[in-house]
């Protein structure tokens, strides 16, 4: 009780403490106030649980997929090659961990080389929803073309991106479930009307949203996916790869013509910049 009644005190003698991120070791207790659950740290320090929920401990994240590379300032937080991944099979779905499609439009742009995921075309102000159960790792605006934008990360160890947002609705930090609604729709960023950016990531690595989604019926095309080094950008379009010999005359532009790409493609393809010289005899991928 003299505990609880030096908290009190504190609550009215010291400001208001805000964390960026907060450390649960350093939590000893809750107090339910008439403005709200207030947490109660060690250092006699105090913020209100409503403004930024509290990431769950060490203890509890049993698979480190919450503590390991957990960055809130940059979008991507791990930074590996495609070899270091290692075959693995994720759970899409399992029990009351559910998958909501986070928004249901026209698409109009797909998954290739230079756009990494789906452009699904929406009105502004149309409700974003989260795919599957997750955290949010990252939520704020972003200068590298994507606007507003929210990563979750999903306890199958995926994350999921949504860009282009008008409104931010959610915080790092905080847990939602699948379809909870995190965002409204916008065109902010590198983006020349209203629609959703979403992609889906593994360790930072693109996958085909349409590998794991079955768009149509708005629901998962199975209940796991096999995770290899096969169905990762940019290796599983190797297959199919369209390769020409460069002739006398040939330039990236007349390529992209030719095959019906683009000059942004095939430089995402091959690794090399639209001044590239084209050396006669070279092998390039245009498809």
């Amino acid at each position: 009780m003299k505990l609880l009644r030096l908290w009190l005190l504190t609550l009215l003698v010291f400001p208001f403490t805000s964390f960026a991120q907060r450390n649960p070791d350093a939590i000893i207790d809750t107090l339910e106030t008439s403005e709200g659950t207030v947490i109660l740290y060690k250092n006699f320090t105090w913020e209100y649980l409503q403004d930024e929920p509290v990431m769950m401990s060490s203890e509890g994240d049993s698979t480190g997929l919450f503590t390991a590379q957990w960055i809130n300032d940059q979008i991507f937080a791990y930074r590996i090659p495609v070899d270091s991944i290692r075959d693995t099979v994720i759970m899409l779905t399992s029990g009351d961990r559910i998958f909501t499609l986070p928004v249901f439009g026209k698409l109009f742009r797909g998954f290739t080389y230079s756009h990494k995921g789906l452009d699904i075309k929406l009105n502004k102000g149309d409700t974003i929803n989260a795919a599957f159960d997750g955290v949010i790792r990252y939520a704020k605006y972003n200068r590298g073309g994507f606007g507003n934008l929210v990563i979750i990360r999903h306890y199958n160890g995926l994350e999921t991106y949504y860009g282009h947002l008008s409104k931010i609705n959610v915080k790092v930090n905080e847990v939602v479930k699948s379809g909870d609604p995190i965002a409204l729709g916008g065109s902010t960023g590198r983006s020349r009307g209203p629609h959703l950016h979403f992609e889906v990531r593994y360790k930072d690595i693109p996958l085909d949203p349409f590998r794991v989604i079955d768009f149509d019926n708005r629901k998962l095309i199975a209940n796991t996916f096999p995770v290899t080094k096969k169905v990762f950008y940019p290796d599983d379009f190797v297959v199919d790869a369209k390769i020409v010999r460069i002739k006398s005359g040939d330039t990236i532009g007349k390529l992209a013509r030719k095959f019906n790409t683009s000059v942004k493609e095939i430089c995402a393809m091959n690794k090399i910049k639209p001044s590239t010289t084209l050396r006669i005899g070279r092998s390039l991928r245009v498809r």
